[in-house]
C-alpha cells in the first residue's frame, strides 16, 4: 500500500498531536457553525425545502455569515488532516481498510470545507438580499442554487463520509488498532445525538435551537477526537499491539 510518505504509522506522539488538532478544529468549526445558524427562522410559507433550510437567513448579520463561513472553512480542513490519526492507527494492521479510509479523507478535505460549508454562508447571504428585492425571485434562485450546486456537493460528501465512519467502526471493532474494541463508540454518528436532542429541545425555529442543530457534525467530531485523545493507550500498549501484529518497531 502506498503510504504517501507517512512512515512509522504507529508513532504514538504524532497520533496524539493529530487528535489534539482534530479536537481544536472541531471547536473552531463549531463556532463557525453556531454563527451560521444563530438566527430565528422566518415563516417562508410554501416555498419548498430550500426556503425552509435558509429560513434564518434574514436574521443573520453579514459579518456573522462571513466569519462563520471562514471559521468552518479552516476548521473543517484541519479536521480532515486530523483524520490521518485514525488512518495511522489502522494502517499497519489493516492496510486495505486504511487505503479506503485514506481515499475518503481526501474526498472529505476536497468537498467539506468549501463545497459543503462555505456555500452555506454564500446561500444564506444571497437569499437574505434577494428577499429584500423580490420574495418570489429569492425563493426561485434559492431553489436553483440549493438543488443545482449545494445538494450535489452534500450528496457526494456523504459518498465519502459514510464509508469512513463504517470503516472506522469496523477497524476498532475487529481490534485493528491499539485501542480496546469499546473505543469504536467514539465516532461521529454517536457524537451528533446530543446536538440533535438539544436542538429539538430548544426548538429548531429558535435562534439557539437552529445554531445548535447546525453544529451537529462539530459535536460529533469533538466527541470522537476528544474521546480518542482522552483514552489514548500508553506506549506499552502500542508496543504490545505492534508485537502481536508482527509490525516492525520504529
Amino acid at each position: 500500500m502506498n503510504t504517501i510518505g507517512i512512515d512509522h504509522n504507529l508513532d504514538r506522539m504524532r497520533i496524539r498531536k493529530l487528535l489534539a488538532i482534530g479536537l481544536f478544529a472541531s471547536f473552531l468549526t463549531g463556532i463557525g457553525d453556531f454563527m451560521l445558524g444563530y438566527g430565528a427562522a422566518e415563516n417562508m410559507g410554501n416555498y419548498g425545502l430550500a426556503a425552509g433550510v435558509l429560513a434564518s437567513a434574514p436574521n443573520l448579520a453579514d459579518g456573522q455569515m462571513i466569519a462563520g463561513g471562514l471559521l468552518g472553512f479552516f476548521g473543517i480542513f484541519l479536521e480532515g488532516l486530523a483524520y490521518f490519526a485514525i488512518y495511522r492507527l489502522m494502517a499497519d494492521a489493516a492496510p486495505k481498510y486504511a487505503h479506503l479510509y485514506r481515499a475518503d479523507i481526501f474526498g472529505y478535505i476536497w468537498l467539506a470545507p468549501v463545497g459543503c460549508h462555505m456555500n452555506v454562508g454564500v446561500l444564506n447571504m444571497a437569499y437574505k438580499y434577494l428577499l429584500q428585492a423580490d420574495k418570489v425571485l429569492a425563493n426561485k434562485v434559492a431553489g436553483l442554487l440549493f438543488y443545482g450546486f449545494g445538494m450535489p456537493s452534500y450528496m457526494l460528501l456523504i459518498v465519502f463520509w459514510l464509508p469512513m465512519m463504517i470503516i472506522q467502526f469496523k477497524a476498532f471493532s475487529k481490534g485493528f488498532t491499539p485501542y480496546p474494541k469499546k473505543a469504536r463508540w467514539f465516532c461521529v454518528p454517536i457524537g451528533v445525538i446530543p446536538s440533535l436532542v438539544l436542538a429539538a429541545f430548544f426548538g429548531l425555529n429558535s435562534a439557539l435551537g437552529s445554531a445548535i442543530g447546525t453544529m451537529f457534525l462539530s459535536f460529533g467530531n469533538a466527541f470522537m477526537f476528544g474521546g480518542l485523545l482522552a483514552t489514548l493507550p500508553d506506549q506499552e500498549s502500542f508496543d504490545r499491539f505492534r508485537e502481536m501484529n508482527s509490525i516492525p518497531k520504529i
